[in-house]
């Protein structure tokens, strides 16, 4: 870990088990690697040490036990992703977009996880501390990996391409956020447009085709290009969607690979949308219509995303 981080070890060698940012939820075995915010986590690793954390990061003189002394924690901590990554070879999936990025990797993950052993990010884990931890705590037998990506302005999504390193890339709309740190929507167009880019020559850039900026990113990919939607002339079809009394959608998937018919457990017409981009990337890693199908009938997305409640009053709550 010194090695791949320029640091200097502090203490013994000890064995580590993924890693945490968090000391409140760290696992024993855990690194912990404190980030300096609006707190800084150095206060905190005490308390990690006491959870079971062997080892830690510090930019400040250690406190005993065993550390790595390094110059930037933040830094490191990517540093440290993009060696794990080395380890990894596996076909990784990246997804970015404006809306729907987590509900996309969400089902993606249920998707290629009926045929694959996935690791996915947690919740929105989509930043340059988030990204690094999901591949720093990914198990030795992953098969495919899924990583969801965030964007604040130029050259984020590029620098967590180069930790990455997606195989398979998904796009899932350009829409009027962030549109500050990037001079407008074109300028998202252009930051979202980095992990198509970032794709190897062998790569597959799959596109929500029902989206003008989106699909025009078909001339920046280095490889093949696969797209989804609802629209005529794409390779992944949304056809006779059909909404339940939940907004629960049903649909056919028209694909290269066959059509098969589709019903999700999550509400909301858009969902169809985010499960043909799943099912688009099963498809490219060679995973059969009916299976991905199999896998989403039952899937969930993370919190706070379309979540129907009833109370116990009957009154439902969306």
């Amino acid at each position: 870990m010194a090695a791949a981080t320029g640091g200097r070890l502090v203490g013994p060698d000890v064995e580590l088990v993924g890693a945490s940012f968090d000391s409140r939820t760290l696992v024993a075995g855990q690194l912990f690697v404190p980030l300096v915010a609006e707190r800084d986590g150095h206060e905190f690793i005490p308390g990690a040490l006491e959870r079971g954390a062997p080892a830690y990061l510090t930019q400040q003189p250690p406190i005993g036990g065993t550390a790595v002394e390094v110059s930037d924690t933040a830094a490191a901590l990517m540093d440290l992703a993009g060696w794990a990554r080395t380890l990894l070879d596996v076909p990784t999936v990246g997804i970015t977009g404006s809306v729907g990025k987590t509900s996309t990797k969400d089902l993606t993950a249920a998707a290629l996880g009926a045929a694959r052993r996935v690791t996915a990010s947690e919740r929105s884990y989509n930043n340059e501390q988030g990204l690094p931890v999901t591949l720093l705590n990914a198990a030795d037998d992953t098969e495919v990996l899924v990583l969801e990506m965030g964007m604040r302005g130029f050259g984020h999504i590029a620098r967590l391409c180069e930790v990455g390193r997606p195989s398979v890339a998904i796009v899932t709309a350009v829409g009027h956020s962030h549109t500050e740190l990037v001079g407008g929507i074109e300028g998202v167009a252009v930051a979202k447009r980095e992990i198509v880019e970032a794709l190897p020559a062998d790569g597959v850039a799959v596109l929500n085709g029902d989206d003008h900026r989106v699909r025009a990113m078909a001339s920046a990919a280095p490889g093949r290009v696969v797209t989804y939607g609802q629209g005529t002339g794409l390779d992944v079809v949304v056809d006779e969607l059909v909404l339940d009394e939940l907004a629960r959608p049903s649909f056919v998937a028209r694909t290269p690979w066959g059509s098969v018919p589709v019903r999700l457990a999550v509400s909301g017409g858009h969902m169809a949308l985010n499960a043909a981009g799943a099912i688009a990337v099963a498809g490219v890693l060679g995973i059969e219509p009916e299976v991905a199908a199999a896998g989403l009938a039952d899937a969930a997305v993370s919190a706070m995303r379309m979540e129907v409640k009833r109370t116990p009053t009957g009154a439902l709550v969306l």
